[in-house]
């Protein structure tokens, strides 16, 4: 006599659920980098732009001390809260950039330009 059995095996069902494991880990690690360097480059962003308009907020007499965001009239968006730019040494500004999304300061920070500096808070 035959014993014939449909379906799938137990451990044929483990593999294709550790594979789906890999898988969903993959991709959440990916998004949340892909996340990352979205922010980093808003931060990035929002600093360039407050350094261009910090130039011109003062451009007679130059930037005396630290200029914030209300006072420049920029609009900050998440991840940012507030920054400010005050003039720095080697002829940069310093941007002091309050924000939640502190790995993606940091990034931004590393690949800030050769205009200015970034510092998280």
């Amino acid at each position: 006599m035959m014993n014939n059995e449909n379906g799938r095996s137990m451990v044929e069902m483990l593999g294709v659920l550790a594979i789906i494991g890999v898988l969903s880990v993959a991709g959440i690690a990916g998004y949340t980098m892909a996340m990352n360097k979205y922010k980093s480059n808003e931060i990035l962003n929002l600093a360039s732009q407050a350094v261009i308009l910090a130039q011109t907020y003062n451009a007679g007499e130059g930037i005396t001390g630290s200029t914030t965001n209300t006072q420049l009239g920029l609009t900050v968006t998440a991840p940012v809260t507030s920054l400010s730019v005050a003039p720095g040494s080697n002829g940069k500004y310093a941007v002091t950039v309050t924000t939640s999304a502190d790995e993606a300061c940091g990034m931004a920070a590393e690949n800030a330009g050769t205009l200015y500096t970034i510092t998280c808070s």
